[in-house]
């Protein structure tokens, strides 16, 4: 009797494992606490391979939303931050089994978001029509605070307008001018604009310009 219940539980712990299926699924990582006040600058991955196991009823009903990856970036400090994926930091389905995260571990890199304010440049492009010249040009306002990471805002010492042709230029005038926000990380600071007036002064070349021209 006894090894009629030994066989029978044998093949039933057979028969179950048979019944064993595996899938893989890759999952977006999902960043959360982050302080506000910091920017994600780069990851080493945003998506882990997941692979899962149990009966074949319940994976093949298991819907990809209903796994999650989560990484708490509260204690994320400024720079780069290695996190390891754990059991903890994944949600499955009830009876699904986590066999394996590639890749374990993670690295983020963060920055710190600091206001700045630069002065406006023109980006002029071509030239203007022949007997023309441009005596004068400013814009208003002359200066912009921008919002972005540390190390790139340090590097700015001023921004520019989108190109501004100058060909067709015949006359005085003024426009509004889009800001050219580079990279586009950049954002521009509370109580700023991301236009600016463009007012320039264009006059016909006296004689003595053009006889001073080589």
């Amino acid at each position: 009797a006894v090894v009629a219940v030994l066989f029978v539980m044998s093949m039933w712990i057979g028969f179950s494992r048979g019944l064993e299926s595996l899938t893989t699924l890759d999952v977006p990582i999902e960043y959360m606490n982050r302080d506000p006040k910091m920017e994600i600058l780069e990851t080493s991955a945003n998506t882990v391979a997941l692979n899962l196991s149990g009966s074949g009823t319940l994976i093949k009903s298991m819907r990809p939303e209903t796994v999650k990856v989560r990484l708490d970036l509260s204690k994320a400090v400024v720079g780069s931050n290695t996190f390891t994926i754990s059991p903890e930091n994944i949600t499955v389905p009830p009876g699904i089994i986590l066999k394996k995260v590639t890749p374990a571990v993670v690295e983020v890199a963060l920055d710190v978001l600091v206001i700045k304010e630069l002065p406006v440049q023109v980006d002029w492009t071509g030239r203007l029509p022949d007997g023309f010249i441009l005596t004068n040009a400013t814009v208003t306002p002359a200066k912009v605070k921008l919002v972005g990471e540390r190390r790139i805002l340090k590097n700015l010492t001023t921004i520019y307008t989108e190109k501004v042709p100058l060909d067709g230029l015949t006359q005085t005038g003024s426009m509004t001018v889009n800001l050219a926000l580079n990279p586009a990380s950049l954002k521009i600071g509370p109580d700023a604009v991301d236009k600016v007036t463009l007012a320039y002064i264009v006059k016909k070349r006296e004689p003595r310009d053009l006889a001073s021209e080589p």
